[in-house]
């Protein structure tokens, strides 16, 4: 377990947390394009992915208050659901989310920094990876994904500020490639250089946003 303030620490996901994630979830999902899903989770959809990120080896952590409640979470998965192709073992995908009452507290920031921690190291965070996996089977490259909205914070680009400050730089960008609420939404490509990262790549996904972040 992490502390990141005095009221916020980090620590992996567990079965009671399963409603307020999904809690989460679904107000991004019906308020907001960060996520083109149409449909809100149900705690088995939350229940699947937390398993199926135990499974590969990979972090599934929340942020939480005093009191343990939710205030975030951040979770790598398997790059496209994994599907068979082996060939993408090395590179996972990143759902960050943070409780829409807890917003610009740092919470999003902790999240980000200590799965990427996590994915750089998993042998020395046994608190949040049970099985790390083999070494030839390490993550290489983390991709991130969220929707930018012109009419939101930043004219929809507080999201990809927030990760060019951690070091993200833009790549690409392809226009009316996703449809939410009546309305078409472009397709962004941004790439992380830190000379300090050791190589890491991560890709987000905007607008569907894409950033890439090699770990080694």
């Amino acid at each position: 377990m992490t502390l990141t303030s005095t009221t916020h620490r980090l620590r992996a996901c567990q079965t009671s947390d399963i409603p307020a994630i999904r809690d989460i979830a679904e107000h991004y999902v019906n308020n907001t394009v960060i996520t083109l899903a149409l449909e809100p989770p149900s705690d088995d959809d939350i229940a699947q992915s937390w398993g199926r990120s135990v499974a590969e080896g990979l972090p599934y952590i929340v942020a939480v208050d005093e009191q343990d409640a939710v205030l975030g979470f951040c979770s790598a998965g398997l790059f496209r659901g994994g599907g068979g192709r082996g060939g993408y073992r090395h590179t996972v995908e990143l759902s960050l989310f943070c409780h829409p009452g807890h917003m610009k507290e740092g919470i999003g920031s902790a999240l980000l920094q200590k799965v990427i921690d996590i994915l750089r190291a998993p042998d020395q965070f046994p608190d949040f990876i049970d099985t790390p996996r083999a070494e030839h089977s390490r993550v290489r490259a983390v991709l991130a994904c969220m929707s930018i909205d012109e009419t939101m914070w930043k004219n929809g680009l507080g999201l990809r500020d927030f990760y060019v400050k951690h070091g993200f730089k833009e790549v690409g960008h392809m226009k009316n490639v996703g449809h939410k609420f009546d309305r078409w939404y472009a397709f962004w490509q941004p790439t992380l250089e830190c000379d300090d990262m050791s190589g890491l790549t991560v890709l987000t996904r905007i607008d569907t946003l894409y950033l890439q972040f090699e770990l080694w």
